[in-house]
């Protein structure tokens, strides 16, 4: 029998697709650099996470337990705790997994961000039909009353506060010369004219771009070394290569940049992204719409545009703050929402310089460091104003 399920394997990719080098977002390009203790204990970390992942797909429960007891020895951490229940599951001894499950749902009572994107995404699919990892427990009377617990004390995304004034020194993108070489051959290489062509305007553009850049490959969130750019990204898929949200992102500004819809991309972190070990980041795009002169969130990899319930397009703080209203008009991931507090972006700008911005809430503080032990360039410019980072594109 297999253990491992579609879940568990999204939780584990999840954990481990932050330790490749995000551009425009947290960067662990400077690994080389970092303490030597401290990377060889995420080393550890890493290799155990693997063991459990291989054990428990290899149907081994006692020895994906045995990772699981390792990286709580070494991590006491909720996401920690939710291995190594689901390994208890899977061995058959309830009381064990109801105890480790017990732990870590009650970890979000006391501090539901501090629980980490990981620990989030386990107790939002405890209930969920999809995750076969707990279905030895649903018959017993003790789950129903902890899927309750984990609802009531799930982490839910609250309103971050930024400063709503005029842009004081905006920084304005360059806009890409679609007819460049590198734009041209992407270009014309996957015929993305004939992609947006027929739509009605620039939104149901970026909409149709999206759904074809989403429908390229799959998701993976292992170390790996891929292309920079979007052509060789696309080729790689073409012969059954994944991405990251690194590359998704990547691959969904240049494609609209190469059919003259102006757009970037963004990576953001979450708020303790200097102590969170895993999952501390997210990778997309915005594009700007020129007929109406706003900017768009877009996730390839989840195949989302932001757009409010009443049809207008949201930039990805107006997307974060649609999120915790009552009733969002998308859903989205709670793992990856976590990761919308701190957004930053690199492009080259109106004056011909490469530049970064970033953009986090009132009272944030630049983040010095990502996941713990990868040191995180300043950004050029570090802003609370929404209207700093969400200047129009030069002309």
């Amino acid at each position: 029998m297999r253990y491992m399920t579609r879940h568990s394997v999204w939780a584990l990719l999840l954990a481990l697709c932050f330790l490749a080098t995000i551009p425009g977002c947290a960067s662990t390009r400077s690994q080389e650099q970092a303490p030597d203790p401290a990377m060889a204990e995420v080393q550890v970390l890493n290799e155990l996470l693997v063991s459990y992942e291989t054990a428990m797909a290899d149907g081994q429960p006692a020895k994906a337990r045995e990772a699981a007891e390792q990286l709580l020895a070494r991590e006491p951490a909720p996401w920690a705790q939710f291995m190594l229940a689901a390994a208890w599951a899977a061995e058959g001894n309830r009381d064990e997994a109801f105890r480790a499950l017990s732990v870590a749902v009650e970890s979000f009572a006391r501090d539901p961000v501090g629980a980490g994107p990981v620990a989030i995404d386990y107790a939002n699919s405890l209930g969920s039909a999809d995750n076969s990892s707990w279905d030895s427990l649903r018959s017993d009377p003790r789950f129903p009353a902890l899927v309750a617990r984990a609802k009531a004390v799930a982490w839910r995304p609250e309103p971050l506060a930024f400063d709503a004034g005029p842009a004081g020194e905006p920084v304005r993108m360059k806009r890409p010369a679609i007819d460049s070489e590198p734009l041209r051959s992407l270009r014309e290489a996957y015929r993305l004219d004939a992609v947006v062509a027929g739509a009605t305007d620039d939104l149901d553009r970026v909409r149709r771009m999206c759904r074809w850049v989403h429908e390229r490959t799959s998701h993976q969130g292992w170390n790996g070394e891929l292309p920079s750019d979007a052509l060789g990204l696309l080729q790689i898929a073409e012969k059954g290569g994944q991405w990251r949200c690194v590359e998704y992102g990547i691959v969904m500004a240049e494609c609209l940049n190469a059919v003259g819809i102006p757009a970037r991309t963004v990576g953001a972190r979450v708020r303790n992204v200097e102590t969170e070990l895993f999952g501390a980041g997210h990778v997309f795009a915005e594009a700007w719409l020129d007929d109406r002169k706003r900017w768009v969130f877009v996730d390839a990899q989840m195949d989302i545009v932001g757009v409010g319930s009443d049809g207008t397009p949201m930039n990805s703080v107006e997307f974060r703050d649609s999120l915790s209203q009552p009733n969002p008009p998308i859903a989205y991931h709670p793992a990856l929402a976590l990761c919308l507090y701190y957004f930053d972006s690199n492009f080259d700008a109106a004056d011909g310089t490469r530049t970064s911005i970033m953009l986090g809430p009132i009272g944030s503080k630049v983040p010095t460091k990502f996941q713990r032990i990868h040191p995180s360039p300043a950004p050029d410019r570090f802003t609370h104003r929404v209207a700093d980072f969400y200047a129009a594109p030069a002309p």
